[in-house]
């Protein structure tokens, strides 16, 4: 039987492989063991799906195994985006919630998250102790399945969307006089902007938002350069931006009226700044390690601090938690907003990107000129490959013993071990080299104020940790 492992964001297989109804249904099984152990039975369990092959039929075979355990579980009628389902799970009245999803792994994948009560995901602890119920659990429950049309559906999506309409400032979107290029990626953000901006002035263009669970041939990542066919659009379009959701929406990619992408190292710190000066919200920010700290300047300026946490969004939910959190995020997309739930939402994203460009009256792109100019530039490349795990992770080790004195031709300032291993250079540049413990894969990060010396860098890179 291959095995279930619970990474920093759920565990995710290859459908047909891991990821079996077996398997999903053992899962489920554990859950059921889970909440009765922790008295929780009585609380509800809610479940969602996105758009990939099979999710629904999946979401199905963990909700038999629940409330053939007599825990009461609650399915969503449709597929809906990953911060639907952790609205929905908001409250003391529920256990956790179940989001059947691989976010933006390739088609062949799917996976479950979980989400904790407070609407955000759960702390390692909690999938530790699914792993160790999981192990006793050599087969699901021997029971028949309900069928579809006796499960009771409800609706997670309406009370989602109204929250949405109520953050973003409709007043300014309404009379915006800009256009709009969308790509859902085939994915679960499907027509929801659409949706969102219906009875405004916004211009409208949008490809992909059709179901299709092999995701046009392509990864349903909203980052560069799977959002050539967005740029595209934008040019042919003349929109003032463009904006993507991923898998399960919960991550947003943006580009510029030229179609350049602009990466979260610039939005999130351009959101912070527009939220504190237009709405008078006051509070930190925090941000994955794998981000530049143009974010931490900006947070300076306003007598504010930018906490920085390992990459994974249960590092920044955590802090958000604790600390009183303006702004939060990581640099793959995924944003979170105080007064709204601690979890990544693309939709929100870009939402308060499009309000803040109408507010501005400004191009996204003088924003972030201006932004550069007053702190620092930030360019940045990210380098993900397939690779053997266990040579990764030697690779990585020897690293962490023996550290180089230059990389890319400059010296090494010094050097952050939080969360792989993060090298910080004399000329500027930093990069980070970390393994997936999701999917067999080395990523690095690198970035810096100059492109060329921010390719030397990853080059250096790949050739330390992809050996």
């Amino acid at each position: 039987m291959e095995s279930v492992y619970f990474g920093t964001d759920g565990w995710r297989g290859i459908i047909g492989e891991s990821f079996t109804y077996e398997n999903v249904r053992r899962v489920g099984k554990a859950l059921s063991q889970l909440a009765k152990k922790r008295g929780i039975e009585k609380k509800r369990v809610v479940i969602g799906y996105d758009y990939r092959f099979m999710s629904e039929f999946f979401a199905r075979a963990v909700y038999d195994e629940l409330t053939a355990a007599g825990i009461q579980a609650a399915l969503n009628d449709r597929a809906i985006p990953t911060p639907a389902l952790s609205f929905a799970g908001r409250g003391s009245d529920v256990a956790f919630g179940v989001m059947i999803t691989a976010s933006h792994n390739p088609h062949f994948y799917n996976g479950i998250k979980f989400k904790a009560n407070y609407g955000g995901p759960v702390m390692p602890e909690f999938t530790q102790a699914v792993t160790r119920h999981l192990k006793n659990i050599k087969k699901a429950s021997s029971h028949a399945p309900v069928y579809a049309d006796k499960i009771p559906l409800y609706d997670f999506y309406t009370p989602y969307i109204n929250s949405l309409k109520k953050y973003a400032d409709f007043s300014i979107l309404k009379k915006a006089n800009i256009k709009v290029a969308i790509d859902s990626m085939c994915a679960t953000g499907g027509n929801i902007f659409e949706e969102l901006l219906r009875g405004t002035q916004i211009g409208r263009v949008s490809i992909r938002t059709e179901r299709n669970p092999l995701f046009d041939y392509d990864l349903p990542e909203p980052a560069p350069p799977l959002l050539a066919p967005l740029a595209k659009l934008v040019r042919s379009e003349k929109c003032d931006v463009g904006l993507a959701t991923d898998g399960d929406a919960d991550r947003i990619g943006v580009v510029d009226a030229s179609g350049r992408f602009v990466s979260l190292h610039y939005i999130m710190p351009l959101l912070y700044e527009y939220l504190a000066e237009t709405r008078g919200w006051k509070g930190d920010a925090v941000r994955t390690t794998s981000t530049d700290n143009l974010f931490d300047e900006v947070c300076e300026s306003f007598g504010a601090r930018c906490h920085e946490v390992p990459v994974g969004f249960k590092n920044v939910c955590e802090v958000v938690l604790k600390e009183d959190i303006l702004v939060g995020g990581e640099e793959s997309g995924g944003v979170c907003f105080k007064n709204h739930i601690p979890e990544r939402d693309g939709l929100l994203s870009g939402l308060l990107i499009l309000e803040m460009i109408a507010a501005r009256k400004m191009p996204l792109a003088k924003m972030v000129q201006a932004m550069g100019r007053r702190f620092h530039k930030v360019e940045y490349i990210r380098m993900d490959r397939v690779f053997e795990q266990a040579k990764l992770k030697d690779n990585l080790n020897t690293l962490l013993e023996k550290t180089p004195l230059k990389i890319g031709g400059s010296k090494v300032a010094r050097v952050d071990t939080r969360d792989g291993i993060k090298f910080y250079l004399q000329n500027g540049c930093w990069m980070l080299m970390r393994v997936s413990d999701t999917e067999p894969k080395g990523r690095i990060y690198a970035g810096g104020p100059d492109i060329q010396d921010v390719r030397r860098t990853l080059k250096a890179g790949e050739l330390l940790l992809f050996r």
